[in-house]
């Protein structure tokens, strides 16, 4: 639990070496929305990207965690499966603030995340922020 609220702190801060750490090389981030910020994105690279895309737009971000669950409590550090229900308020370079809520599951081997998969409640302001896919 301490590590995943480590990593939403990473990601408040735009830490991104820090956030990226948290992934296995060929980890995979899902982030399933019809906006130009949804898909699949695999390894390191294609997670950078991502997450630039969304800092740049977003230069202020603050999560609060509500609940962390962990699947097996005894399997600390080695493979476990992790969800966060999260509470999160950004702003963006013109000052507009947004407020999402939802889950993420985080599917844990060897200590890293080996795939991540967001659930965001509140499609309609995903879809009000960013354009869609084309």
């Amino acid at each position: 639990k301490r590590e995943a609220a480590k990593a939403y702190a990473a990601i408040d801060r735009h830490d991104l070496d820090a956030v990226l750490g948290v992934f296995h090389d060929d980890g995979v981030f899902e982030f399933p929305t019809r906006t130009v910020m949804g898909g699949r994105f695999q390894g390191r690279e294609e997670i950078r990207a991502w997450f630039e895309r969304w800092f740049d737009r977003m230069p202020q971000t603050r999560f609060t965690l509500r609940h962390i669950s962990v699947e097996n409590i005894f399997a600390l550090g080695a493979s476990n499966t992790l969800h966060v229900e999260w509470d999160l308020d950004e702003t963006d370079r013109e000052g507009h603030t947004y407020h999402l809520t939802g889950v993420t599951a985080f599917e844990i081997v060897g200590g890293k995340a080996r795939r991540v998969k967001e659930y965001i409640f509140d499609q309609e302001v995903i879809s009000s922020v960013w354009p869609p896919q084309a």
